[in-house]
């Protein structure tokens, strides 16, 4: 028998992933997020601010339509793009397939839909040294966001890095604060917190199971 607590989760999803497949029934970018120099601006801070290259392995939940995944792939040998609106998934899907068509590209790209954090790849043995959590855990019930730190700690490789990015602003659908949900994430064993940035918009925050700097890295220092 389903319990309350399941039906309570199962009624937010459903309320959650109707809100997004009607935003994507009006548009395929619903937050122009193509042609917006704000989040050009953002995805070029959070490719930045990446300690390394290359990575061999990324998942990017909540991939929406599909810009970062483009950018991402140009640093990664794999990635794992997943979104729990089919819509979504279809439209960065062909996104990337029209970006890989106009340029070589040596990653290769899995897209998929599903509902993150209940579906998380790492029930597959997934293991990733890039996980970007990016703009959707505001969205995530009490719950869902208490067991998101774990998840990520899991699928985290031993040089893994973690980027989290979220707007500051209130809207209507947040369900929690921004800051909230970063500081979250402070204090998860072995992680070293390696970077921030922070404007009126938006906070980036990553954090690395590496302890040395990118100069002690290069043997700089």
């Amino acid at each position: 028998m389903m319990t309350q607590t399941t039906q309570t989760t199962q009624t937010a999803f459903t309320a959650s992933r109707d809100y997004f497949a009607a935003l994507y029934e009006r548009s395929d970018d619903p937050w122009r997020i193509a042609g917006n120099w704000y989040e050009q601006r953002k995805r070029s801070l959070i490719m930045a601010m990446l300690p390394r290259g290359r990575f061999r392995h990324a998942f990017e939940p909540a991939c929406g339509s599909g810009e970062l995944t483009v950018d991402l792939g140009r640093r990664c040998d794999r990635i794992l793009a997943g979104d729990f609106a089919q819509a979504a998934v279809d439209i960065a899907h062909e996104r990337w397939q029209r970006a890989s068509s106009s340029r070589r590209t040596e990653c290769v790209a899995r897209f998929a839909c599903m509902a993150v954090p209940h579906q998380w790849p790492s029930q597959s043995g997934d293991v990733f040294d890039l996980i970007v959590i990016s703009e959707f855990a505001y969205y995530l019930d009490d719950d869902a966001l208490r067991t998101l730190p774990a998840l990520v700690n899991a699928s985290l490789a031993p040089d893994g890095v973690l980027v989290l990015c979220h707007w500051k602003r209130d809207f209507a659908q947040r369900r929690h604060r921004t800051a909230d949900i970063h500081q979250g994430f402070a204090n998860v064993p072995d992680w070293h917190h390696a970077a921030r940035y922070e404007d009126a918009d938006f906070l980036l925050d990553l954090w690395s199971r590496e302890q040395q700097s990118l100069a002690e890295l290069a043997e700089l220092i």
